[in-house]
């Protein structure tokens, strides 16, 4: 499907729903932008670790920057530096496993937004 490096664009029919779809998508962890009157780029929330999508570094606590979650990165830039391999394979785990459960997750939310507001949304992987 993508990568989570890429986003997901999604499309929506109908251009007054986009500021719903923001706020319900960050609202549950994931980062998405507006690119155009009908379309946002999404990325889904990283499954990193049991605080996933809270945006809070696995190593110190402190706020992740987004870049580094958009990468996937379970640490904020300092402790990237400090102690690169701190976190070890443990935190980390399967990155495809890790891809596909936060794929599907994201899925998971478009179908419950769709069935409640009852939104046509066509799902593209630019």
């Amino acid at each position: 499907m993508t990568s989570s490096l890429r986003p997901i664009r999604i499309r929506l029919l109908d251009p007054t729903r986009i500021a719903e779809l923001l706020a319900y998508l960050r609202e549950r962890g994931c980062i998405a932008e507006q690119v155009d009157q009908v379309a946002v780029d999404v990325w889904p929330a990283p499954l990193l670790h049991e605080r996933a999508g809270d945006g809070l570094c696995a190593a110190c606590g402190e706020d992740v920057e987004e870049a580094l979650r958009r990468l996937g990165s379970p640490r904020c830039h300092d402790c990237r530096i400090e102690a690169p391999t701190a976190v070890g394979a443990a935190v980390n785990g399967d990155a495809r496993a890790r891809c596909r459960r936060a794929l599907a997750e994201l899925q998971d939310h478009l179908r419950a937004w769709r069935l409640a507001d009852g939104a046509a949304v066509a799902v593209l992987d630019d």
